[in-house]
């Protein structure tokens, strides 16, 4: 099966994605063929393509076209879009996307509120298209072994999980997507949702609607000037079991990023980068160890790419990152948002 795509956005995040695309052309059962690059300019777009090494030969045959926006929705050799771009232009991307026919994968956070998602959720059903938040996280292979060693360490206890990194506040400047609230800026939405997905998928069998009972509380220190988060820190409770998941702007995240604490060891977690696991250590009570690592070339995306395109396939909603469950994450930063003030544009 041959997937079009359409790349929104010629930033870093898109850049990676179209790697794993091309990578994955020399073994995949999937082809993933780029036919266009959607942004503000042919050299931005000719930069895009020459910094990720696309050609003909890695791509199927195929040059892809440079389009401004307008043309890039309409283009009908595009049947799904990846959306690559910051968060606060979503809501009106995915649309243009979706009432031009296109499937969508679309960046995390999926929009800037629970309100937004609905909206495009009801409008891919009514469209009769596939649309999927791209939470690659919960796509790596990786997170499942870690899933499936949870039994090994008995009861689950308690949970960390840190996404900070040092933003250089500083010297950063205000208009920049970080520091900016009229384009979501803070923590929160950009990095918290990780530590928030990791709560989700390790300590939840359920999806959506249909998830466990769980409870949260939160902090958040709000910027007085910029009016964004640099500080959230969320505790969730399941049952027994505490998850403290905390972001910050201030500060980088220490190795290991994350710990599950069980009655019979711990489980650490390592990586570059927290929303991508790269490796878990097991330390059992006795003092015995286990390490699991990934060393697949792929940077992480074409997990998420191979799940929505058997999605499209088979023509169904994925059961690995369904609509219920981007709108109950959703749901919850804009309540801890509600609790301390923070607000958006489009709230």
């Amino acid at each position: 099966m041959s997937i079009n795509w359409g790349i929104l956005g010629a930033g870093n995040i898109s850049g990676q994605f179209v790697h794993d695309l091309l990578l994955s052309n020399t073994e995949s059962s999937f082809k993933h063929i780029v036919k266009s690059i959607g942004c503000s300019s042919e050299t931005k777009g000719q930069s895009f393509i020459e910094d990720c090494k696309l050609t003909d030969e890695n791509n199927v045959g195929v040059k892809p076209s440079i389009e401004k926006y307008d043309d890039f929705y309409k283009n009908a050799d595009i049947n799904i879009v990846y959306v690559g771009t910051p968060h606060v232009f979503h809501y009106e991307q995915v649309k243009n996307c979706l009432n031009n026919g296109k499937n969508v994968l679309c960046e995390k956070p999926f929009t800037i509120n629970a309100k937004e998602a609905k909206e495009l959720f009801a409008l891919a059903k009514e469209k009769d298209l596939i649309l999927m938040e791209a939470v690659w996280s919960r796509f790596l292979p990786i997170m499942n072994q870690l899933k499936a060693k949870l039994k090994d360490i008995g009861d689950v206890r308690r949970l960390f999980v840190d996404f900070g990194y040092d933003a250089d506040l500083d010297n950063c400047e205000a208009s920049s997507r970080i520091r900016n609230n009229a384009l979501g800026g803070g923590a929160l939405l950009d990095i918290g949702i990780y530590p928030i997905t990791y709560s989700r998928f390790l300590l939840d069998d359920k999806l959506g609607k249909d998830h466990s009972h769980f409870t949260y509380e939160s902090m958040m220190t709000v910027d007085e000037t910029d009016k964004v988060d640099y500080n959230t820190s969320v505790v969730f409770q399941y049952g027994k079991i505490h998850a403290i998941c905390t972001c910050s702007n201030y500060v980088d995240n220490i190795s290991p990023f994350g710990r599950v604490e069980g009655s019979k060891g711990k489980i650490e977690l390592f990586a570059d980068n927290p929303a991508r696991l790269r490796a878990f250590k097991i330390t059992y009570n006795d003092g015995k160890t286990e390490e699991i690592k990934d060393d697949s070339p792929y940077l992480g995306f074409i997990y998420e790419a191979n799940g929505i395109a058997k999605d499209i396939e088979n023509h169904e909603e994925s059961k690995v990152m369904p609509a219920d469950e981007t709108l109950l994450v959703m749901d919850i930063m804009d309540k801890i948002r509600a609790k301390h003030g923070l607000k958006y544009p489009t709230d």
